[in-house]
């Protein structure tokens, strides 16, 4: 991939918010996605009705923590 000039990411936590009609109450995906930031860390957020609920407080908790927030294009340009 590297050699087209394409680059790879992995994200490093997520959990199953995918299933539409199974999704986490608000209280547990916020608690899993607190649970498991570390530094590097790279989430994956689909387009569930959970994550809408839960974005902005779990943003804000991040910052507090520490963390900032960037675009993969930005990360790319860095390196």
């Amino acid at each position: 991939a590297k050699d087209m000039g394409y680059h790879t990411f992995f994200w490093s936590l997520a959990y199953v918010d995918w299933l539409a009609d199974a999704q986490p109450s608000k209280e547990e995906a916020f608690d899993k996605l607190l649970g498991r930031i570390h530094p590097g860390a790279r989430a994956a957020a689909n387009t569930s009705s959970t994550n809408g609920e839960i974005l902005d407080e779990l943003l804000a908790k991040w910052e507090e923590m520490g963390y900032t927030f960037s675009t993969l294009k930005k990360l790319v340009r860095n390196t």
